[in-house]
C-alpha cells in the first residue's frame, strides 16, 4: 500500500482509500528511454476536463508529454476512487472497442483525422484502464506517434502503477 502524508489521509477520509495514491501516482510515468521516446516533460497537475466522471481523485489528473523525432504524445492519469469508476471514463465514445490485455488492463484506441486551427491532421490515441487509474494517450501531427508506440508507453504505465500499490 503507499505511503500516506497528511494530505493523503485528508484525501482518504473524504473521497475512499484507493484516492490515497494521487501524489505517489506521479511516479507513474516511465522515462522516455524506457518507451522508445527521447524526451518526456515534466510531470505536472493538471485540472480535469470536461466531462468530469463521479470518483476522480482530487478533480485533477497528472499530465505530461513524449516526443521523439517529429512524434509527439500527450498522456495523462487520472486517479478514481474505484475500478468501476475509471470504466465509466474508459467508456467515451470517441474509441473502439474494448480489449482485454494479459495483464488486466482494459484497451481502447482510436485514429482518424481532425482539424487544428483550420488544418486537417491526423490523430491517434490509446485510453486505458488498470485498476483504479484511467490513462490517455493522444497524437495529434501529419505524422502522430503511432498506436503501437502508445501502446508501449500505456504497457510501461501500467507496470509502473501496479509497482506503486
Amino acid at each position: 500500500m503507499l505511503a500516506l502524508n497528511a494530505t493523503a489521509a485528508v484525501t482518504v477520509r473524504a473521497e475512499g482509500r484507493a484516492c490515497a495514491q494521487l501524489q505517489e501516482l506521479k511516479r507513474a510515468f516511465p522515462t522516455a528511454s524506457a518507451v522508445g521516446f527521447t524526451r518526456r516533460t515534466a510531470v505536472r497537475p493538471a485540472a480535469l476536463r470536461e466531462p468530469i466522471w463521479p470518483g476522480t481523485c482530487g478533480r485533477r489528473r497528472w499530465l505530461t508529454s513524449y516526443s521523439r523525432d517529429s512524434g509527439h504524445v500527450e498522456v495523462t492519469l487520472t486517479p478514481y476512487d474505484t475500478h468501476k469508476q475509471a470504466l465509466v471514463a474508459l467508456a467515451e465514445p470517441a474509441y473502439g472497442s474494448t480489449e482485454h490485455l494479459a495483464n488486466g488492463a482494459l484497451v481502447r484506441k482510436s485514429s482518424g483525422e481532425v482539424g487544428v486551427d483550420g488544418v486537417m491532421k491526423l490523430s491517434t490515441g490509446v485510453a486505458s484502464v488498470y485498476r483504479n487509474v484511467f490513462i490517455s494517450s493522444l497524437s495529434i501531427a501529419d505524422k502522430p506517434s503511432s498506436v503501437a508506440a502508445q501502446l508501449r508507453l500505456h504497457r510501461a504505465t501500467h507496470a509502473r502503477v501496479l509497482a506503486l500499490q
